[in-house]
């Protein structure tokens, strides 16, 4: 049987101290996962200038999103941790270049054809995931895929990449 809540036998400040306390936690969960949550450019040009602008490098992010396990694997063990998003803002402009296969995460044609025309470019073998790194005259200074290690090692990595 389930039990049944009769707010009407809980008094007024109670359910107002309640209802404040659950909003501060929602808000706290929101502002901790914004916190660290990394702003992927999918527009290269954009990125191209922003990166231009504040003198860091491109990081170009190959991924088959829905169908590429080591893909997945890669979002959710590194490239969404705090850890690396950190690193990742101080250092790099990132752009996410997908190319999913499921119809409900279906690209539109513009997006399409941007996509590819940077893999014909960056990724011709088509490699997933790949991530490319760009100086600011968009020459490749390196790359590296899915490492099953931990975020620092990650970081550690890529740093070592990018500053050869």
């Amino acid at each position: 049987m389930l039990a049944r809540l009769s707010l009407g036998k809980i008094p007024g400040t109670l359910l107002l101290v309640l209802f404040l306390t659950l909003s501060q936690l929602n808000s706290f969960a929101q502002a901790a996962d914004d916190g660290h949550a990394l702003e992927w450019y999918s527009d290269f040009e954009a990125a191209k200038s922003e990166a231009g602008s504040n003198g860091k490098y491109l990081m170009l992010y190959f991924s088959g999103s829905d169908w590429c396990k080591p893909c997945i694997q890669l979002n959710r063990n590194i490239l969404e941790t705090e850890t690396f998003s950190q690193y990742a803002r101080g250092n790099f402009v990132p752009v996410k270049l997908d190319f999913p296969k499921m119809r409900k995460n279906k690209l539109s044609k513009k997006k399409v054809i941007h996509n590819e025309d940077l893999a014909e470019k960056y990724n011709p073998n088509g490699v997933f995931p790949l991530l490319v790194f760009l100086d600011k005259n968009e020459k490749v200074i390196g790359f590296t895929g899915f490492t099953d290690v931990s975020p620092n090692a990650y970081v550690i990595i890529i740093d070592k990449i990018i500053r050869r």
